[in-house]
């Protein structure tokens, strides 16, 4: 396996990881290595520093590895507000810090963020934008305010408003509700306010610090606003995760539908006080209560009491069963992210 480090300075392949992506993509054969196939898998070891670089993983198998979440960080500080070279805004899918469009990456021991600041002055300010298939995460961290962690595909019933990106996106058609993007994170932080984790993969969060950020204002934010595809069996699982924070008590809802078949579920969860007592919100939209399936199980915490909203779902210990992550991500080809060490 080719593996390439990246130093800001000393020993080193790479002095940013612009130079490594660029040096292992988009030719048959990779440059410092003869024979290296592109399809082949590539570690990129990332030394200590902030890299403020704007990053598109375009090629299969790449790994990212840092040396700690406050060590290596890659920054950027795009905005929906900011305008493109045509003048048009720049629109929420052009700003990740990162954007991953190919399939089996792997980052490690990184934090990802996104400075451009809150979403009230900005719009929104994505921090990474995972936009394929079978993308697993490993104490890493993910840092912005409004829409910090996009995780695609788009939906297609209407699209998103605004969609103007600059490269490929993908955007889900027929038939990917049985086959979705799979994503794992485990020991990560990811921090924001307002839609902070979105999109419509089937994403499961194992041991993770979910961490929501004080607005000043009577709602602080959402944790979640997923867009499950229809017919789709699972979208974002929470597993023994954290829900913390500096927000007012009772100021942040657990998740709000971004498309009517939302699905999310947090099972054996610490929630913290600043979670809404009904947990839920409808997104203005009464009807999305008789499709969004939004689900808790053997939560704690002063969060997880009180009434929740009647029409979220408390799972049996027979239907919590079903969320795994082996039920969840391995389909057909048997992904197994949570064996890794």
């Amino acid at each position: 396996m080719p593996r390439f480090r990246v130093a800001k300075e000393g020993p080193a392949d790479f002095r940013t990881i612009s130079e490594a992506l660029a040096a292992i993509g988009g030719t048959e054969t990779d440059p410092h290595e003869a024979g290296h196939r592109v399809g082949d898998e590539v570690v990129i070891s990332i030394a200590a520093g902030i890299y403020r670089e704007k990053l598109r993983i375009e090629r299969t198998g790449v790994s990212l590895i840092g040396e700690g979440r406050g060590a290596t960080v890659i920054s950027w500080g795009d905005h929906a507000t900011k305008h493109l070279p045509s003048g048009e805004p720049m629109g929420t899918f052009n700003t990740a810090s990162i954007y991953i469009g190919a399939e089996n990456f792997i980052a490690r021991d990184l934090r990802v963020e996104n400075s451009a600041g809150d979403g009230r002055a900005v719009g929104q300010a994505v921090a990474c934008y995972v936009d394929a298939d079978r993308a697993a995460f490993y104490g890493c961290e993910f840092l912005a305010r409004q829409d910090t962690l996009c995780l695609g595909p788009l939906p297609a019933n209407p699209l998103p408003k605004g969609l103007n990106p600059v490269h490929p996106v993908a955007i889900a058609k027929a038939g990917d509700e049985s086959r979705p993007f799979r994503h794992y994170f485990r020991n990560c932080r990811i921090e924001g306010d307002i839609d902070f984790i979105f999109g419509s993969a089937a994403a499961v969060f194992e041991d993770c610090d979910i961490i929501s950020l004080e607005r000043g204002e009577a709602v602080n934010g959402y944790v979640t606003a997923p867009s499950t595809l229809p017919g789709q069996r699972h979208g974002f699982v929470f597993l023994n995760c954290r829900l913390d924070g500096n927000a007012a008590k009772g100021s942040v809802f657990l998740g709000r539908p971004w498309r009517a078949s939302a699905k999310a579920a947090f099972l054996r969860c610490d929630l913290g006080r600043h979670i809404a007592e009904s947990g839920w919100d409808n997104w203005n939209n009464p009807a999305n209560e008789r499709s969004a399936e939004f689900a808790e199980f053997g939560n704690r915490g002063e969060g997880a009491a009180g009434e929740r909203a009647a029409w979220s779902l408390r799972l049996d210990e027979k239907s919590a069963g079903g969320f795994t992550p082996q039920a969840i991500l391995s389909g057909a080809d048997g992904w197994s992210p949570w064996a890794r060490s």
